[in-house]
Parts: structure tokens; sequence; C-alpha cells
């Protein structure tokens, strides 16, 4: 199969015999439209960069999406062989050869995975058009089905997915102060050694670790303005002194930010105070607002409608019950699921699947048990760092 990187001004081609080719996009326009499918990376950019409305093609990104769901990948070349820890390419020649490796990669990942619920939504994407399906199935050792009961039980992931269960509140957190000491040694240990050293983000920390002293007056908090320039280390300088103060006394400190953007990079820098995911997911809870959550119910509704008249809405359903089964806490915009997707798929059957304001049911509904943000709501009360925008704190 060949290979097409479509650049601004010349493509590269990459013949299945192993050569390369520099063409002009009309040139690549002209030889997709003649060839059979060709290996892309992005098809919906290739295609507009070669002025067309589409061509057949399978492309890497809803390969990685299938193999590797819910893991980070830029949506280019470079960006999957940094995922995949290729070596980086310079040229739209070696990005074109990139494409290849990282096919074989994601394959050989996927041949370890076992068959299980993969070859059964491989299946369905099949029946619904989807290039990849042969490759994968092949890869986990398993053919095509007769019959279409099994892969459509490999889509209905509610029956798949763990339910939450409530747990006595926690007892109310100890009134321990955290000194200027511990926080500036707190910093110091998430910073490590060899690290830069800025004394004004220590002196920062410290100074907002007299937020976390006892209050004088019940009904009263402890207030702190704290400001620092660009540059000083502001998002680690409060960290110390907060994850200071929920270990000494057994609470939860929420962290409050304005944007979506905001959380990523604090759920980021929180990687240093934890390390180990397994620990991190338990220690920490974004929380956003409902409808940013991926919708159980309305993925099942979906479903209903796409099994009804079988065809491309498979492939992003089958995309999602992957991602479904393997994302931290179901956030669809701005956590873990890839905005690329969406572009790809569509917002029909990708982050349109989110809860609707207003339209909840909550325990009337059959996947209530399993709710993505039921269960944050849950988890959020045992954590040590939540990390949440204004507008929810402000309705708590």
């Amino acid at each position: 199969m060949p290979t097409l990187v479509a650049g601004v001004r010349h493509c590269a081609w990459l013949t299945p015999e192993g050569e390369i080719e520099t063409l002009t996009p009309a040139e690549a326009a002209r030889r997709v439209r003649k060839s059979g499918p060709v290996l892309v990376c992005h098809a919906k950019a290739t295609a507009k960069r070669l002025n067309l409305s589409g061509f057949p093609a399978l492309d890497l990104l809803e390969l990685f999406a299938f193999c590797r769901p819910a893991r980070f990948c830029l949506p280019t070349p470079r960006g999957l062989a940094e995922a995949l820890n290729l070596p980086l390419p310079a040229s739209h020649e070696a990005e074109a050869e990139t494409l290849t490796l990282a096919a074989h990669r994601l394959l050989t990942e996927l041949s370890r995975e076992g068959r299980g619920d993969t070859a059964a939504i491989a299946r369905s994407m099949g029946r619904g058009g989807w290039p990849w399906a042969a490759a994968v199935l092949a890869a986990v050792g398993a053919g095509d089905e007769p019959h279409s009961s099994s892969s459509r039980r490999g889509l209905m992931i509610w029956q798949r997915l763990p339910e939450w269960e409530d747990e006595a509140p926690p007892p109310p957190p100890g009134n321990q102060p955290v000194s200027t000491h511990e926080a500036r040694a707190q910093l110091a240990l998430l910073l490590g050694r060899g690290s830069e050293q800025r004394p004004q983000q220590a002196d920062y920390a410290a100074g907002a670790a007299a937020a976390f002293l006892p209050r004088d007056r019940a009904g009263e908090p402890r207030f702190v303005l704290a400001e620092a320039g660009t540059g000083v280390g502001k998002t680690l300088g409060y960290i110390a002194p907060a994850s200071v103060w929920a270990k000494k006394n057994q609470g939860t400190v929420w962290i409050s930010t304005f944007t979506r953007n905001l959380q990523r990079q604090l759920d980021a820098e929180l990687d240093r105070l934890y390390p180990d995911a397994v620990e991190k997911e338990q220690r920490v809870v974004v929380r956003k607002g409902r409808e940013n959550y991926f919708c159980i119910l309305n993925y099942e509704e979906a479903l209903s409608r796409a099994l009804q008249a079988p065809g491309p809405a498979a492939v992003a359903l089958g995309l999602l019950a992957r991602w479904a089964m393997a994302t931290r806490d179901g956030d669809m915009v701005g956590g873990d699921f890839p905005a690329w997707l969406a572009d790809l798929l569509g917002s029909g059957l990708t982050t349109d699947l989110t809860d609707t304001r207003g339209e909840c049911v909550y325990a009337a509904c059959a996947h209530y048990g399993r709710c993505f943000i039921e269960r944050s709501q849950r988890r959020a009360k045992h954590a040590e760092i939540v990390v949440a925008n204004h507008a929810l704190v402000m309705i708590q």
C-alpha cells in the first residue's frame, strides 16, 4: 500500500516497493484518484491540501485512537513518532517512512492485547466500512464472523464499565498548620535535584503557606492574596503547601482555576507530586461542569440508531467505545479524549454525546451506577487534591 504525506508545496509518495517520489499537490491528487487506499496521517487535512473532498485512505490517527485509546498524540507524523518512540522525521520523505513504521508498531502492540472485546469492536467497525478492520483482526488473531450479535455486545460498554460505590463520609480533616519550612521543603522535593534555583518561587510557597494556618474565628477563612510575575513558578508554589496540608490533615484541598487549559496545566504539574499513575488516580480528581463528560445514555441511544442502519457511524462509535473503556474520568473536553478525533469523525458521534444540561435523569437512568459524572463527584470527596474551575466551585 502506498503512503502519502502532503505538504504545502510538495508531497512525498512512498510506494509499496519502498521507493520515494516527490510530487506536487496536483500530481498527488491525480495519483490518489487512480490508486487504491493510501496510508496517511489525518485524512481530512491531507484531502484539503490536495484540494479534494476525500479519497480512500487508511488514517494512522484512527489506528492510534483504537490501539492507544485515551493517550496523547499530536495529529502529525512527527507527533506519532514522538508518541511511539520512533526516530523523529526531518522531511516529508522521512515522515512517509515514519507512517509505515508507526502502523507496524501499533499493530504489533495490539497483537499482545488479545482478542476479547477488541475483536468484537473491530468487527462492528469493519461492517461500518473501517479500512483498518482486517489488519486489526489479523493482528489479534481473529477473523470475521458471519453473525453480528457478539460484535454488537462489544460496543455495549455499559455492560463492562465498573460501577461506583458510595463510601462512608470521610471524617473531618485535621487542623494542623503548614509552616514556611515545610512549604519550602516540599517545593524542593517537587522540583527535584538539579532544578533551577528560584528564590522567588520558594518565597511564594512560603507566603502561600499562611493560607493553611488554623482559623482565628469560626466561619472566617484564612485569606492570602499572593502575586508573582511570569516565570516565577506559581503553580508549584501553591501546590507545595496545599499538598503538605492535605497529607498532614487527611483532608481535601480544592484548587480553583479559570479555564480548562489551566486545569490541564495544573493536572500535568501534579505528576511531580504523584509520579505513579495509579496513586495519582486515587489522590487527584479534576472536576468540571456536567457538559464536559461523556454520557453513557447518549451513547446507547446513538448505538441503537446506528444498529438500525449499519454504516460509518459504527466506526465513530467503535473508537468511542475503546476510549470510554480506557478513559481516566470520561472528560471529553480538555481531558484525555483526542480533540482531533472529533475533527476526523465529526462532533455528532463524539463530543455531542456529552451530558446535556437539563436532560439528565440522575438516579432514574439505567447507567447511573456507572456514570462518569457521579463517579467523579464521589471520588472528589476522598481525594487529596481536587482541580476545579471557578464556575463549578461557586455552585458547590
